[in-house]
């Protein structure tokens, strides 16, 4: 089942915002294909001692010492929790960047701890992505798709009917 069919019939989504993610009332998070990228704004001054984050694979929780998490919970999927990352940027925005374990192929998250709101399925727009980006294989896979396409177009055999043929022709230069 897609995302966007579990979704079907729930009623509290919110819109999916450009970062491919979503924005709640204390923090933010956007996403790529590898990683998930959480902001929460903080007051001028706070700094990193102030602050409580703890990343597991499978939870998180981020707040202030001795107050209530702003976040808290079961994350979506799991992490690589060892190469999850947080900082303050600019004195006022705290960035958490969690390292998805699913890296074969594209995972979107529609929120980051299980039980919030989630984004909207039917909203969300994956960045496009250059050729140029994918590793070699899926460069090679796309390149003979393009190259089958073209022979196609123009009436002449594709790179697997060309393969048969040649298969054909060493197996009757054999007998």
């Amino acid at each position: 089942m897609s995302l966007v069919e579990s979704q079907n019939g729930m009623t509290d989504l919110i819109p999916c915002n450009e970062q491919c993610g979503g924005d709640y009332n204390t923090y933010s998070f956007g996403q790529g294909d590898l990683d998930v990228t959480v902001t929460v704004p903080l007051s001028e001054g706070t700094t990193a001692k102030m602050l409580l984050v703890q990343i597991t694979a499978t939870n998180i929780v981020v707040g202030f010492r001795g107050k209530p998490p702003i976040i808290s919970g079961e994350l979506y999927r799991t992490v690589k929790a060892d190469e999850c990352t947080w900082c303050i940027e600019d004195k006022r925005l705290l960035v958490i960047t969690l390292v998805k374990t699913n890296s074969q192929y594209e995972e979107w998250w529609p929120c980051v701890t299980v039980g919030e709101r989630q984004i909207d399925m039917k909203t969300f727009r994956p960045p496009s992505k250059h050729i140029s980006d994918l590793d070699e294989s899926a460069q090679a896979t796309i390149a003979k798709m393009m190259f089958d396409q073209r022979q196609k177009m123009q009436k002449l055999p594709t790179s697997e009917e060309m393969q048969l043929e040649e298969m054909m022709r060493k197996t009757q230069g054999t007998k």
